[in-house]
């Protein structure tokens, strides 16, 4: 039995098991931004409430957001990467663009507001997961 012996096959078998585990280790680690999100600005720039339905699919993200559950806009633009996302979302009167980083359960960043008539703001929001 070449297995049992500490020559090549044994090596060899040992390091692609423990290949393995890690590479398996990174797919269950990897972030699900999928989820009902709610939250607001925890500074002065304060924008009031966020809510978000968010639906990740690999490294698309679409769903909806907006100022509460009845009040939401479609995301037109959305994607994952890591811990982080980016998702733009066309409202009645401009275009929201939310930069977010999962920190510690939470999706802290900044949402960036540019309205029609030309007016820009940016605020730090911090969205945290609802049942």
């Amino acid at each position: 039995m070449r297995f049992l012996t500490s020559g090549r096959p044994a090596a060899a078998r040992t390091l692609r098991v423990v290949l393995a585990a890690v590479l398996c280790s990174f797919c269950v680690s990897a972030a699900d931004f999928s989820g009902k999100w709610s939250g607001s600005s925890p500074d002065e720039k304060s924008v009031g409430p966020v809510y978000a339905v968010l639906r990740q699919d690999g490294a698309a993200l679409t769903g909806t957001a907006g100022p509460d559950d009845a009040h939401q806009f479609p995301i037109t633009t959305g994607k994952v990467d890591g811990d982080g996302l980016v998702f733009e979302v066309k409202t009645g009167g401009g275009l929201l663009r939310f930069e977010l980083t999962a920190n510690a359960g939470d999706l802290k960043g900044t949402m960036r507001i540019f309205e029609d008539d030309g007016r820009t703001a940016t605020a730090n929001v911090v969205l945290k997961r609802i049942p």
